[in-house]
C-alpha cells in the first residue's frame, strides 16, 4: 500500500511543486541553495499538497469512463461492451483504491519529507559531483595530449 501511495504522491507532487523552484539558470549553478528541499519539508506546503492530492485523486476516481469503456468494447474487448454509461474510474478501481484520497492525505507529508531530505542530500553532493567532473575533464585532457604525442602506428 505504501508503494502506491508513494507513487501517487510523487505524481501529485509533480503538479504541485512549481517547476520554477526546481529550475535554475546555468549562471546560478554555483549558488547551491536548497529551495526544493525547503519547500518539500515545509509543513504548510505539505498540508496544501496533501489536500490537493486528496481532491485530485477523488476527482480522478469520479471520472466518468463508461462511454470510453463501451467504445473499447466495440473494438474487441467484449467484457467492456456492457459497462454502464455512467461508470466511473472508482467502479473499475476496486475496493483497494477506494480509500486512496484519505491515504494520500495522510501519507503525503511523510513522502514529501523523504523527497525533501533526498533533494537536500543531492544538493549537498553537487560540489562533489563538480569536483569529480573537473577531475574527469583533466584526465581526458591528459589522455588527449598523450595521444597527440604518440605517432600513429599505421604510419610507416
Amino acid at each position: 500500500m505504501i508503494s502506491r501511495i508513494t507513487l501517487a504522491a510523487a505524481v501529485s507532487l509533480a503538479a504541485l511543486v512549481p517547476s520554477s523552484a526546481m529550475a535554475r539558470p546555468a549562471s546560478h549553478a554555483a549558488r547551491h541553495d536548497s529551495r526544493v528541499a525547503e519547500r518539500l519539508t515545509d509543513p504548510a506546503v505539505q498540508a496544501r499538497a496533501s489536500g490537493m492530492a486528496a481532491i485530485m485523486s477523488e476527482m480522478l476516481l469520479d471520472l466518468r469512463v463508461g462511454p470510453l469503456a463501451r467504445a473499447a468494447g466495440e473494438w474487441g474487448d467484449e467484457d467492456l461492451r456492457d459497462v454502464p454509461y455512467d461508470a466511473r474510474v472508482r467502479d473499475f478501481a476496486g475496493p483497494g483504491l477506494r480509500g486512496l484520497p484519505g491515504d494520500l492525505a495522510r501519507e503525503m507529508p511523510r513522502a514529501m519529507g523523504q523527497m525533501g531530505r533526498t533533494a537536500g542530500a543531492i544538493e549537498d553532493m553537487i560540489p562533489e559531483f563538480e569536483r569529480m567532473a573537473e577531475q574527469m575533464r583533466r584526465a581526458i585532457d591528459r589522455a588527449d595530449r598523450r595521444a597527440e604525442r604518440r605517432p600513429d602506428p599505421r604510419d610507416y
